[in-house]
């Protein structure tokens, strides 16, 4: 068999940006629907995985990942924010690592933001930590925004 053609799908800028605000207005649809519905307690992931490994009424593993799951969910909830803001971001005149810490500070920018207004929220639970997990997913959505240059995937069937 020869080799087969490759398509690529060209992206503008204008569309990456339509699709981030997009995203952005999802994420704060998201966040608003389900204030106070998914838990409601005034404790932190942190402060809760201490005081779980202090009793040891949980295995440690349980213990650890059920402290972690909100940290977890924040982090994955900013992954295609970061993506999709270093796509929109990144610029043969820019400096690679510029990108990056644009894309960070814009991200810990939108997550305080977002944080904030979760305070006027009713039954909002809302945490600092909560803004440094949504700023390191967007970083990690980043790096794969980034790595989608420099990896190609070949699916063969």
């Amino acid at each position: 068999m020869g080799k087969r053609e490759v398509h690529v799908i060209h992206v503008s800028k204008r569309v990456t940006i339509l699709l981030l605000v997009l995203v952005s207005a999802a994420m704060v649809a998201l966040l608003y629907f389900l204030s106070g519905k998914a838990y409601a307690r005034e404790s932190h992931a942190v402060t809760e995985l201490v005081l779980r490994l202090l009793r040891r009424d949980d295995p440690p593993r349980t213990a650890v990942l059920a402290a972690l799951m909100p940290v977890i969910a924040n982090a994955l909830l900013f992954a295609p924010w970061g993506f999709l803001t270093f796509i929109a971001l990144d610029s043969p005149r820019r400096r690679r690592f510029h990108t990056y810490l644009l894309t960070f500070l814009a991200a810990a920018v939108f997550a305080t933001a977002v944080e904030l207004w979760q305070i006027f929220l009713p039954m909002r639970v809302t945490s600092p930590v909560d803004a440094i997990a949504n700023a390191l997913g967007a970083l990690a959505g980043a790096v794969l925004g980034h790595l989608r240059k420099e990896v190609r995937i070949r699916f063969e069937h």
